[in-house]
């Protein structure tokens, strides 16, 4: 579910681009073979009549029935494209974040540093918080060692900059 949510605020890919293969006529519209197309996923994910009136919120309980219903039921989570052209490595993606946070977790406790604050998202080719994450890190095995970690998320890679 979080993960999910994760993926709904900032995709791994905010736009996909489809090239139309023959004259199609949707809503009325005649698109014409080879005009191409843009979907911007960051718009429909964060779209209040898909998502709901909390759709700019971190809510992860969206999720807790599944896709489907988070959606109402309309084809609208790109997080990794849709249909045939969906990305082949959404499963080893999604595999990968999971075994990788839970090592972390099996030696550290995470919590949100003092001094963040919830900044703006940034976009060059991803959308990632401005200023990264701070966490402070325990360790579940040395009660008395702290240290504080920067995060950088970048897609699913976490780096630690001590």
């Amino acid at each position: 579910m979080i993960l999910h949510e994760v993926l709904r605020l900032y995709p791994a890919a905010p736009s996909l681009t489809r090239q139309v293969s023959h004259d199609i006529t949707i809503g009325g519209k005649v698109l014409p073979s080879g005009v191409q197309l843009k979907l911007h996923v960051l718009f429909v994910h964060h779209d209040e009549k898909i998502c709901g009136a909390d759709a700019k919120e971190f809510n992860p309980d969206r999720f807790s029935q599944g896709i489907s219903k988070a959606t109402g039921g309309k084809i609208s989570f790109f997080s990794f494209g849709w249909g045939p052209r969906i990305c082949v490595g959404s499963n080893f993606a999604m595999m990968e974040v999971k075994m990788g946070l839970s090592l972390i977790l099996q030696r550290f406790r995470l919590d949100l540093s003092p001094t963040y604050a919830n900044a703006r998202t940034t976009s060059r080719r991803t959308p990632r918080p401005q200023r990264g994450v701070n966490l402070v890190s325990r360790s579940l095995y040395l009660y008395s060692g702290l240290c504080v970690l920067r995060v950088i998320c970048f897609r699913f890679n976490i780096i630690f900059l001590i």
